[in-house]
């Protein structure tokens, strides 16, 4: 145990993090394995997701309706998602249900059967989401930005796998996953509210360390790949809108860089008030949605800027978006947006501090991925260090042009 008062290191590498937080009265419990999309081939694309699902599908003592049924009558909210590095099962109730609840979400960690008729009648939703995935320009968009970004590499596959892959995948496919990544060193527990270290480390010892796999193979390390100007078009002519999105590659999660890039991501696109929005939607009219947003892996990054506009304002509002970032890289940052970037940023840290999903979201994320407490005055006194002159440089470094990846879906223009 360390000196901080949050964390345990076990035997096995199994990681606790707790954020004591005396002013709630809930507790969100978190299991997150690091292992998503990424983990995956070309044959088996799509299985972390499919297993997110299925975990909830019923136990040796419980089914699916009485895993739902024994959460809600606790009055907690249970879920999970699936990344492309990471998945996180996550529960929250009161305080009072606390407990119970970390022991449901241990049973079906450990329990689930992947029943063969529960199996098959998942697919069917799984082929649902699919269906939606693909009327929704702005997802599909960012999935071909990110194969723009990492080609064949499994950063540039989609989530949810390939329609196909979703057809064939088994049970076997599903325990093997398991048996690969759902192991000690792969798993961290967080767990935030009104709890404290010495009681959530109970629960750890009762429910879940004496279950735990030992990890026989390395945990999942990823290795730096990416693409360098690539752009992919994918045209659907049933859809009256269209998106692009713009991929700038920069820094992996929790690199020095990273702090720079939050602020210069949030005067690029992170608000009503950002450069982005207010040259292509307040001054030029010629989108409805514009934004920027990043994105970090373990060895790789991106600052990207998405936009849904009308197909025939395609080209003219690529070219404005240009032009902010020209206008960036010529001119630099102003003194004022720079200050309302850091306010905005430290208000979402402060706003989060009061809810204990957001605070177990974040530590689990930070532990997961670098290994370290998540904090949020450290935070922001990481953000109040950076200088503007930093941010200038870090878009004459990253964002001049010299690599840019893009997409475009909808109709062929």
């Amino acid at each position: 145990m360390n000196n901080n008062n949050r964390t345990i290191t076990y035997p096995s590498g199994l990681r606790l993090v707790v954020t004591p937080m005396s002013s709630v009265r809930t507790i969100a419990s978190g299991i997150w394995v690091r292992a998503g999309s990424v983990c995956e081939d070309e044959y088996n694309n799509g299985v972390a997701h499919f297993l997110e699902h299925m975990i909830f599908k019923g136990t040796d003592k419980l089914s699916a309706f009485e895993i739902a049924d024994t959460f809600e009558s606790m009055g907690a909210a249970v879920n999970a998602f699936t990344g492309k590095e990471n998945t996180c099962y996550y529960a929250k109730s009161t305080d009072e249900y606390g407990e119970k609840c970390f022991e449901l979400m241990s049973s079906i960690f450990f329990d689930s059967t992947f029943d063969e008729d529960e199996l098959e009648k998942e697919r069917g939703v799984v082929v649902e989401e699919f269906n939606m995935y693909e009327d929704d320009t702005e997802s599909i968009c960012y999935d071909l930005l990110s194969t723009a970004l990492y080609g064949k590499h499994p950063l540039g596959k989609s989530v949810l796998g390939t329609l196909e892959n979703i057809k064939k995948l088994n049970r076997n496919d599903i325990t093997q996953f398991i048996n690969k990544f759902y192991t000690a060193k792969n798993i961290v527990i967080s767990i935030a509210g009104n709890i404290d270290l010495e009681k959530a480390d109970k629960w750890v010892r009762k429910y879940l360390l004496p279950r735990v796999k030992e990890t026989i193979e390395k945990p999942y390390k990823e290795t730096t790949h990416k693409s360098c100007s690539v752009h992919l078009d994918r045209f659907k002519d049933n859809f009256e809108q269209c998106n692009f999105a713009l991929g700038y590659p920069t820094v992996p999660f929790y690199h020095k860089d990273y702090t720079t890039q939050g602020i210069v991501n949030t005067i690029l696109g992170g608000g009503m008030s950002s450069r982005l929005y207010q040259y292509i939607r307040e001054q030029r009219g010629l989108a409805y949605s514009v934004y920027s947003g990043q994105t970090a892996f373990d060895a790789n990054g991106s600052l990207n800027i998405v936009c849904n506009t009308n197909p025939a304002n395609y080209v003219v509002a690529k070219k404005a978006a240009f032009e902010v970032l020209d206008d960036l890289l010529k001119n630099g940052i102003t003194d004022n947006e720079w200050q309302r970037a850091k306010t905005q940023i430290k208000s979402a840290f402060l706003f989060g501090q009061e809810s204990s999903q957001s605070m177990m979201t974040s530590a689990g994320k930070l532990m997961l991925s670098a290994g370290k407490v998540f904090d949020v005055d450290k935070k922001i006194a990481e953000f109040q260090k950076v200088t503007k002159k930093d941010g200038d440089a870090f878009i004459k470094k990253y964002m001049n042009g010299d690599c840019v990846c893009s997409a475009y879906v909808g109709k062929k223009n």
